[in-house]
């Protein structure tokens, strides 16, 4: 039986992935401690491997691995084309895409990428993604320096502007800086090996462990709100907490009442409550914990 081999990021993404294959099913427990190798529980998948998520790209496309959990930034920066399974808009922050932003101080008075001056020193760990970006703007004479962390940093030290990754904005801010430029959005995907895709015996486990990570990624975005309706109010409270395909009903063993159940998306959990209250609906139970939703 041939088996999967599966790479993530280690690094700041590394808790927020394991925790998600974790509520799949696919715990990662250590199996090799200094050469970063895991178990995940289940015998159709050989190891996982933890990896610093700029290198992850290399190691797919030479076929050391059949699947990669990675950011788009990476696979964009070394120009490599994998078929994407998944795309989870997962950060360390919240649940959206991240930017990669080109930034300058905010007293530099530069509005545009076009008005960096002549042979401006631009910071990034982007470097190949960064030097596509100002060839395409006819800006050969920039000169971009590799970054290895707090690229933020780097304008007090003789860079003009710099290229980094932002999600929520608050280090640019604290920095004084102001973004002048989008040049990509970033998500974390699944991508395949192309080699391991086409493989008959590969493709149904690669299938099934895309549809396990999205069925928990899917799961952290509802709740599960449970509530005792009085009769009259059931179809009005049916209305009101809706699910994905309707709520489940069943009667109590107290004349006139039913359980009420559904799941509820988190962002609407608490006017669900509010309105749920308004019309006599008792003993509201919130699950904030869904292991995993197959739709």
């Amino acid at each position: 039986m041939k088996k999967l081999k599966i790479v993530m990021p280690d690094g700041s993404m590394q808790e927020i992935v394991m925790g998600l294959s974790a509520k799949a099913g696919l715990p990662w427990t250590i199996d090799k401690k200094r050469t970063k190798e895991y178990k995940l529980g289940v015998n159709w998948i050989e190891r996982g491997h933890l990896v610093r998520p700029q290198e992850i790209p290399h190691y797919l496309h030479r076929g050391y691995f059949d699947l990669a959990i990675v950011g788009e930034d990476w696979i964009a920066n070394w120009g490599y084309e994998f078929p994407i399974l998944l795309k989870l808009p997962i950060g360390r922050g919240n649940n959206k895409p991240v930017k990669i932003v080109l930034a300058v101080s905010r007293d530099s008075g530069i509005k545009r990428a076009e008005d960096l001056p002549k042979d401006a020193e631009v910071a990034t760990e982007y470097v190949q993604l960064v030097n596509r970006f100002f060839a395409k703007l006819g800006r050969n004479d920039i000169l971009v320096v590799p970054s290895f962390g707090n690229t933020e940093h780097k304008i007090r030290f003789g860079a003009t502007a710099m290229v980094d990754v932002t999600e929520s904005g608050e280090s640019l801010r604290e920095n004084e800086l102001e973004v002048i430029c989008e040049i990509m959005e970033s998500c974390t995907v699944i991508v395949a090996n192309p080699e391991s895709l086409v493989d008959p015996d590969k493709r149904p486990l690669i299938d099934c462990f895309v549809r396990l990570i999205n069925g928990a990624y899917q799961a952290s975005k509802f709740v599960m709100i449970i509530a005792n309706v009085p009769e009259k109010s059931l179809e009005r409270a049916s209305r009101i907490i809706r699910g994905l395909k309707g709520p489940t009903h069943s009667p109590l063993t107290v004349d006139g009442w039913f359980a009420l159940q559904s799941i509820v998306p988190k962002e609407k959990e608490h006017a669900v409550i509010f309105e749920l209250l308004q019309i006599g609906v008792t003993d509201i139970i919130v699950s904030r914990d869904i292991p995993l939703i197959m739709s």
